[in-house]
């Protein structure tokens, strides 16, 4: 079998189980926009309703709008995510099916160009986020401008429902840390219902949920006496997915080792139906 055979079906190949991949996307995509009730979500839904009410409850303040917390309602962005990658990545593997088994130069040269261009800019992106920070930076920006908005217990709008829903589920606290809620608009989060001294972060990231009112059950949020998630919620999420070092070790280098043997392969193959066409224009001419 020649080197060029084995650039085809490896090419082939792969982008078959890219396009069966691309339709799970669109069909997870789909799922995700049309569903009124994700049980996972729900589930972890009521988790937090609970505790917002328990704790509600406890300092003496409204829990009117905590029924309000909906994350279903905002997935509409995720969908969409889902539902477009689907069908770019089913575009660009058709495209190289369709170069590697009916040998279509046109097909190919569109694949190998947009892999490339890919290529290229998922390695800038991996530097800006290691090594530039430049990303990074970006979305915490974004995160402090929501947190700025962040109201505390008793004031359910819905950004101080997103906050405490993250915070609740990634046992984290602000962006950074609790020193991120200084900037927010309003210190009603400082001082919720009967809680008489002021609170130095929310109740919310505290380790233990309060059971009155009380300094005492309350210093958990207090500097002197802090029992708070100390990790920011930034933090948090980087751990679990671009800080995971089976991330970094593992799916990057394999991911780009791959992309980088389907650009070589696709470029074989254009050059191998060149000389085709040139072999059999020698021929005729012959």
């Amino acid at each position: 079998m020649s080197f060029e055979c084995m650039g085809r079906i490896f090419v082939a190949v792969l982008n078959l189980i890219f396009m069966s991949n691309s339709l799970t996307f669109v069909a997870i995509g789909v799922v995700i926009k049309v569903a009124s009730n994700i049980g996972f979500i729900n589930g972890l839904e009521d988790q937090v309703k609970e505790y917002l009410n328990s704790t509600t409850a406890n300092i003496g303040t409204s829990n009117n709008g905590t029924n309000d917390l909906s994350i279903t309602e905002h997935l509409d962005g995720i969908a969409l995510i889902f539902i477009i990658s689907g069908c770019v990545l089913f575009f660009l593997s058709f495209c190289g099916c369709c170069g590697a088994l009916c040998n279509s130069k046109t097909a190919m040269t569109i694949y190998a160009i947009i892999i490339t261009v890919m290529f290229v800019a998922e390695i800038i992106v991996v530097i800006l986020l290691y090594a530039a920070n430049t990303i990074q930076d970006a979305i915490k920006d974004v995160l402090f401008e929501s947190l700025e908005n962040y109201k505390g217990l008793g004031n359910f709008d819905v950004t101080t429902l997103g906050w405490m829903f993250f915070m609740k589920e990634m046992n984290c606290c602000g962006v950074n840390g609790y020193l991120d809620f200084n900037r927010t608009h309003t210190d009603n989060w400082r001082n919720p219902g009967l809680v008489s001294t002021d609170l130095d972060a929310p109740i919310v990231c505290c380790v233990t949920e309060p059971l009155s009112h009380s300094d005492t059950d309350t210093s958990c949020a207090r500097e002197e006496t802090f029992d708070i998630h100390t990790q920011g919620c930034f933090a948090a999420v980087w751990d679990v997915t671009m800080g995971n070092s089976l991330i970094t070790g593992t799916v990057f280098p394999v991911a780009f080792v791959f992309q980088l043997l389907l650009i070589i392969f696709s470029c074989m193959l254009i050059a191998g139906h060149k000389d085709q066409k040139q072999t059999a224009g020698s021929v005729y001419v012959d």
